[in-house]
């Protein structure tokens, strides 16, 4: 039938609200906060006068105010009425005490200086300081405007167990005579005075710690505490949370640095794999055919396919230094020699800087830094004349390589077998020319990273090594060592066929080994000889027993592994022969293995240009890298006043000295040694100092050098190696991570619908960056090129798009690059957990990567898995496309404003790099506001590594932008690069559901809020403008827009704030904090809405504020004092921030839920039946679990189908089309139901009420004496639970009144077996009594202490009929209280009768002689309330609830 959703009462009321809107409520509260101060400081007077003459005049100026004051009915209508007029009210006289408090204190501390006034003592000078006295002040401030509507924290205890601690619950019971309650109403004022001081004290405390973690962006740790708990505080606490650590924040962005030009390195890799594989992808089947026939004859097991690539890659790759290739050799011969000049250059510069440093820690004369400055000065001017541009050579090398695609053969020229296969390629129609130039440009990119190498600090051998095999060398790369499987599963293992070409090859190698010895061969015994061999080998590739390189010593110690170390295994040697290379499956594929060997030598190279920067970064005086010299030096000068040179010196001189010099060599000797000794002890302190082992054949400037232990973890990225340290590690890798990974891949990146509203969502990113209010530069920028803008969109999207399908441009290419190496793209967050989650794994983080772009023709694990792979890739590379693409919008954006922002602050091409060295003259040279413009810069330029990496002035100018701009983006939009220590820890636990991304968003929210602040108070008024644009879209992104459309929704479809007040009771546990958009009812009136928290980047940042406001309307709805419900809000609040953190990720949750919970969901919901059979309870378990790892589209899927074919839900609801489209962008409009949530809600009300009670009967009847007190003090608690459960489930029936559910409707669904009539009756009445103790009870209680009196041979009363005139007293005390606003006085009661104390005697036996069916024992007289015996059998007659009084 039709309902009416209000009555007409309710109606009117409702009309009356919403007449009042939300800001004029706001301002109504100021407005009675300001009129509340003047009241609060009139009606002290008043009350003191009442406490002298016993009079009512306090009553009488509180309400003339009241009836005054035209704000008050405006401030009442809105929660936030309420809420401003508490902070205004409150916030002034608090903020004014503090002000003279803290004025008072420090003119007493001045004046105790003088002596004028007596010693404070020692503990008084400490805790009398400027903030106590404020604090104090704050608090008397607060007292002066005490309101009892506003109450206190300790409000949160009334009618619990709690309330006799509740030292500050404020007295609500107003008293009969004038001078009793002005005694209430001054101490509730001395009770919200003392709280306030608590509350700001708390509230300084928490603002120092919110200071000290944010504050360690920026702070370094020299050393760790050698206490184990402040130790890890240190590392998970305060450095935790920052990515950084507690290293200099300079080394953090060198690292990042360095990563991103691997990154990049990778992704070119990628893009000439995808450009050789195309091309040879259009060549088709026939092509390969007939290129197999063309080996007709040979004994050829491969496909055509296959011998293609083997031959494209001898053509890459020549294997013989005889044969032909590709490059040229003159320009060989050339780039060797530029190399050696090179290299030459680098060194005189290092040694310039060496002298520097001897200069700065030394101390040299004059004459001899003169005379090493020349001859430094003219090594280089020699160098110079034989190749001018050595400078230049030396920058463009390094940066671009030493090749050009001029320096490799020409078209029509190419070496025969090249010749042959572009020739066949035309044949057929396929691209001769793009497969030319991308074989031509892979063959450059390796000898462009060789020429690199060659540059770093190699010995001779080595570097010869690499000159004489440009143009031809390649890393091998083998099936047996690249497919290692998992868990065991899928590893390579050599085939029958492989195992007899290895036959083959063993025994020519055989044969040609005797024939050099001159040794006889046997024909039987070779052939015995290479099966045995060969088959011996296979098996040691099977079980990992072998390697292809010689790998050395491992660079990972048995506690922590290091993910920052050098791998120099394309410098190794290989170790096998070719009958070997063959078994191990050498792979013959030009893609694989230049991706391969351009991905290590960007890792060997990258990793050692970041440790040479680290190098130069971390020495001198004041660094935090140390030789033991050093530390000696600064010791001998610290206790004996001179240095390490000067002591040598000095013992020169004694020596020549002879006898007359021995006593003064002595003592030198042992000062040395007193401070060599001291040295190596602080040196040896791991909490200290780490020393950098290197294990490798690559020398480093960290080699042999102590580095600070914090810095030390931070630069090499020390992480613990418990995973895959023993057999636990092992297990809960792959029985919790690999799950959690699994189930997160699942909802994510699996998930199409997910990507959708990936997509839109991250649009806020930009937003809340400046966007929201764009500026004619941004809206220019973002128009397509037709209207006459940029086209930065349309360009966001050729990077991303584009990248997905391999596509992009040479300026697509280049660009990326550059986005890359500032640490824009390819940050995303949920991905990048996953992959390092993976990586935690698979033990290497790089091997996800190599399993993932698995890009080879030749599937060397099947097509299927090549298949699957292939599509996940696709997939991931798509999810972290749609992150980029706002990235780069947000980075173009930014690039654009400081773009126009330098040109008119004066910084150019030619003054920024000394700008940002600090050079003062140009410093000046910027005007009044120079140092400050140079500060700032600096500090959002953060990586000089990158800036100074152009060749020219116009490249460093260019690439300080992209820094600023990439700066800003990093930091201001998610970016899984920047999770600290602390979230990369978690990431390891069963807990939590992507972590970073919350993590990320209070980052990169409160960096928003802070680059605003320190814009606008930057002193430059250049950026003062843009500091106020990007705070304001910052606010309206994160607060305006989920406000704004909650209340459009809200006028659109005339719901009020009750009504969606009402409606969070009845939505899922996760939406009940959530920004909800009413979007109408439907036929019985319900509501529908969508949960805008799905679209809502900034979710994490608003949930636990909507968490405190919703706490503070139900208060405000229920009468409750503000200060409780802002207590209870703030904990629930707390509870929404850890959700992210603490609650069981998506598996495990599943896995307890069919285990530890028996079948019961955490929302209640039911996975199984009690009755279902056990095999059927471990199949729906199973498929519980089953669904956790499923991707989360298909469901959403499945319900769009229905709806589309007009199929009902469980519950013979019709799906609705309209409804499920919205899934599609993640605003899927769900439909309330009050009815069946009171369905839920009524059985968690019965399960609660039996636990209520038996927190009464369960500890009272195990057997043991109890006292009446136990009794007592038991069924307060028991009672005072079951109010709160009544209260819960009463304010359900309200909101489901709320919200129209007929009243017969609510009755017949909270009618329910197992809850009394007399409940129900209280229940829809909002009224609660105390329930008597039942019969069960009192009958038992009466048993336990008749057989305890027996076995004890005592005479013990009943303990019951001693508690009951008590519990009839807070029966009656309590009778009927309101379940909407009322409070029990269970703990404030102090008139209650205490409990009679029994006498005890012991029981006297009859004789022994006496019959037992004759004679009964007889009792002495017990001291037994007479009263409590009448009532007792009187409660036996009557029901249970009714009232039994004495008179």
């Amino acid at each position: 039938m039709p309902i009416t959703p209000l009555s007409l009462e309710e109606s009117k009321k409702k009309q009356e609200d919403e007449e009042v809107g939300f800001f004029e409520s706001a301002l109504a509260g100021v407005a009675t906060g300001l009129w509340n101060i003047p009241k609060g400081f009139v009606s002290l007077g008043a009350e003191l006068f009442d406490l002298i003459g016993d009079t009512n005049t306090a009553k009488g100026v509180e309400k003339w105010f009241d009836d005054v004051n035209p704000f008050d009915d405006e401030a009442e209508a809105r929660t936030i009425g309420k809420i401003t007029q508490a902070l205004t009210q409150i916030g002034i006289p608090a903020v004014q005490g503090y002000k003279i408090g803290s004025q008072l204190a420090t003119k007493a501390l001045q004046a105790k200086k003088v002596s004028k006034y007596m010693s404070m003592g020692k503990i008084g000078s400490k805790i009398m300081t400027p903030t106590t006295g404020g604090i104090i002040g704050g608090g008397v401030g607060e007292a002066l405007v005490a309101d009892e509507d506003i109450g206190t924290f300790a409000d949160m205890a009334r009618g619990t167990s709690l309330e006799p601690y509740a030292i500050t619950m404020m007295d609500k019971e107003e008293k009969e005579s004038g001078r009793q309650d002005a005694f209430r109403k001054l101490k509730n004022r001395l009770k919200f005075g003392t709280e306030g001081a608590l509350f700001n004290l708390g509230i300084i405390g928490a603002g120092k710690g919110i200071k000290a973690l944010r504050g360690s962006g920026d702070k370094v740790l020299d050393e760790y505490s050698s206490d184990v708990i402040k130790k890890n505080f240190e590392t998970f606490g305060e450095f935790g949370l920052t990515a950084k650590g507690a290293g200099p924040r300079s080394t953090f962005e060198t690292k990042e640095y360095f990563e991103g030009m691997k990154k990049a390195a990778n992704v070119a890799g990628t893009n000439t794999v995808k450009e050789i594989d195309s091309t040879l992808k259009n060549l088709g089947d026939d092509f390969y055919n007939e290129y197999l026939n063309t080996r007709k004859g040979i004994n050829e097991t491969r496909s055509g396919q296959e011998i293609f690539r083997a031959d494209l890659q001898e053509i890459v790759s020549p294997t013989s230094k005889n044969s032909e290739r590709l490059l040229k050799p003159e320009a060989k011969a050339r780039v060797t020699k530029e190399l050696e000049a090179v290299k030459e250059f680098k060194r005189l510069e290092e040694e310039l800087v060496d002298l520097g440093r001897e200069i700065n820690t030394k101390g040299m004369s004059d004459e001899l830094v003169n005379k090493k400055l020349l001859d430094i000065s003219s090594q280089q001017e020699i160098l110079k004349a034989k190749i001018p541009n050595v400078e230049e050579l030396s920058k463009r090398i390094t940066q671009k390589g030493a090749f050009s695609p001029e320096d490799y053969v020409d078209i029509g020229k190419e070496n025969s077998l090249f010749k042959n296969i572009l020739e066949k390629v035309e044949k057929v129609g396929g691209d001769k020319n793009k497969l030319r130039s991308s074989i031509i440009k892979a063959r450059q990119s390796i000898d462009n990273m060789s020429s690199k190498l060659y540059l770093q600090n190699l010995d001779g051998e080595t570097a010869k090594g690499i000159t004489d095999n440009f143009g031809r060398y390649t890393t091998r790369v083998y099936e047996g060592f690249e497919t290692k499987g998992l868990l065991g599963f899928n590893k390579y293992k050599p085939t029958e066929e492989i195992i007899e070409r290895s036959k083959e090859k063993y025994i020519q190698y055989r044969i040609e080994e005797l024939q050099r010895a001159g040794r006889p061969i046997d024909s039987d015994t070779i052939l015995k000889e290479a099966d045995e061999e060969v088959r011996k080998f296979a098996s040691k590739i099977a079980s990992d027993e072998v390697t292809p390189y010689d790998l050395g010593n491992s660079n990972v110690s048995a506690e922590e592994l290091k993910n920052v170390k050098i791998d120099n295994s394309i410098l190794k040697r290989k170790i096998l022969n070719p009958w070997q290379e063959e078994l191990f499956g050498v792979i013959k594929d030009p893609s694989y293995t230049f991706f391969a060997t351009v991905g290590k030598q960007a890792n060997l190279n990258y990793t050692l240009d970041y440790l040479n920067s680290i190098a130069r970064q971390g020495s001198g005086p004041n660094g935090f890298i140390k030789s033991v010299d050093e530390v000696e030096d600064a010791i001998l000068k610290s206790k004996y006043g001179f240095n390490r040179e000067a002591a040598i010196a000095e013992r020169k001189r004694l020596i020549e000295l002879g006898e007359a010099g021995s006593k003064g060599l002595i003592e030198l000797n042992e000062k040395i040694a007193q401070a060599n000794k001291e040295a190596m002890s602080e040196l040896s302190n791991p909490n200290k100092y780490k020393k950098y082992v290197n294990t490798t054949n690559v020398p480093t400037p960290l080699d042999g050098k102590y580095i600070k232990a914090p810095t030390y973890d931070q630069i090499l990225d020390v992480t613990s190696d418990w995973l895959n340290k023993s057999s636990v590690g092992t297990f809960y890798k792959y029985a919790v991570l690999a799950p959690k990974a699994g189930s997160q891949i699942a909802k994510t990146i699996l998930s199409p619908l997910t990507h959708v509203r990936n997509l839109l969502s991250a649009g806020a990113f930009v937003a809340a960056n400046g966007a929201a209010f764009p500026n004619y530069g941004d809206i220019k920028l973002l128009l397509p090129k037709s209207l006459g803008g940029s086209g930065t969109i349309k360009q966001a999207y050729d990077l991303t798009g584009k990248r997905i399908f391999g596509t992009l441009s040479k300026d697509d290419e280049a660009l990326t690059q550059t986005l890359l190496k500032v640490g824009v793209i390819d940050s995303a967050v949920q991905p990048g957990e996953t992959k390092r989650l993976i990586g935690d794994i698979l033990k290497d983080p790089a091997s996800v990567e190599k399993g993932l772009y698995n890009k080879l023709p030749k599937d060397i694990a099947g097509k299927t898995k090549k298949g699957l792979l292939k599509t996940y890739a696709k997939l991931q590379d798509a999810y972290v496309a749609e992150d980029d693409f706002w990235k780069i919008i947000n980075w173009s954006l930014e690039r654009n404003r400081y773009s126009g922002l330098t040109t008119k602050l004066g910084i150019t091409q030619d003054n920024v790099l000394k700008i940002l060295d600090g050079d003062q003259e140009a410093i000046k040279g910027l005007g009044n506001n120079g140092q400050a413009i140079a500060d700032y810069f600096k500090k959002i330029a953060p990586r000089t590594d990158y800036i100074k990496s152009g060749i020219n002035s116009q490249e460093i100018y260019e690439n300080f932008l992209n820094e600023v701009a990439g700066n800003l983006t990093r930091n201001q939009v998610p970016n899984y690069a920047y999770i600290g220590r602390t979230g990369r820890a978690l990431r390891q636990t069963p807990f939590g559901n992507f972590i970073a991304f919350p993590l990320e968003i209070m980052r990169t929210g409160n960096n928003i809020l802070q680059q605003s602040i320190d814009d606008i108070t930057s002193g430059i008024p250049e950026l003062v403008g843009l500091g106020y644009k990007r705070l304001f879209s910052f606010g309206a992104t994160v607060g305006g827009v989920p406000y704004g459309l909650t209340e459009m929704f809200k006028a659109k479809n005339d719901v009020t704030d009750k009504e969606l007040d009402a409606l969070r009771k009845f939505v899922p546990e996760w939406s009940q904090n959530s920004t909800l958009l009413p979007t109408g009812r439907d036929e019985d009136g319900n509501l529908k809405y969508i949960d805008f928290s799905y679209m809502n980047a900034y979710d994490t940042l608003i949930r636990p504020f909507n968490s405190i406001i919703t706490q503070l309307g139900q208060g405000v709805e229920n009468k409750e004092s503000l200060m409780k419900s802002l207590g209870e809000g703030m904990a629930e609040s707390t509870v929404e921030l850890l959700k992210p953190y603490t609650t069981e990720s998506i598996f495990t949750e599943a896995l307890v839920d069919s285990t530890f919970r028996k079948g019961y969901g955490r929302a209640g919901r039911r996975v199984w039946s009690e009755e279902d059979e056990t095999m059927v309870k471990i199949g729906k378990g199973v498929l519980h679990v089953g669904k956790s790892l499923t991707p989360g589209s298909i469901s959403q899927l499945k319900r769009l189908g229905q709806a589309a074919t007009g199929q009902t839900d469980k519950y013979g609801q019709l799906y609705k089309l309209e409804d499920e489209i919205g899934s599609l962008w993640g605003g899927r409009e769900i439909q309330s139901n009050p009815i069946r949530s009171l369905t839920y809600m009524t059985t968690r009300f019965g399960s609660d009420l039996k636990k209520d009670n038996n927190l009464f009967i369960g500890p009272l009847l195990r057997g043991g004496r109890v006292s009446a007190e136990d009794i007592i003090d038991r069924y307060k608690y028991s009672e005072s639970r079951k109010f709160n459960t009544m209260k819960e489930m009463y304010a359900n029936i309200k909101a489901a009144r709320t919200l129209g559910v007929p009243e017969y409707k609510i009755k017949q669904t909270v009618r329910r077996k197992g809850i009394s009539k007399d409940t129900l009756n209280d229940l829809f009445q909002g009224v609660f009594t105390p329930d008597r103790p039942n019969k069960f009870f009192i009958s038992k209680i009466s048993q336990i202490t008749r057989d305890l009196n027996e076995k004890e041979k005592v005479n013990i009363s009943n303990p019951y009929f001693e508690a009951l005139p008590n519990v009839n007293n807070l029966i009656n005390k309590n009778r009927r209280i309101s379940l909407e606003d009322g409070n029990l006085s269970f703990y404030r009661e102090r008139d209650i009768e205490q409990p009679t104390t029994t006498s005890i005697q012991p029981l006297q036996l009859p004789p022994s002689n006496a019959s037992a069916a004759k004679m009964t024992p007889k009792l002495s007289p017990v001291n037994i309330n007479n009263q409590a015996t009448t009532a007792i059998r009187g409660q036996q007659l009557f029901n249970d609830r009714d009232e039994i009084t004495f008179s």
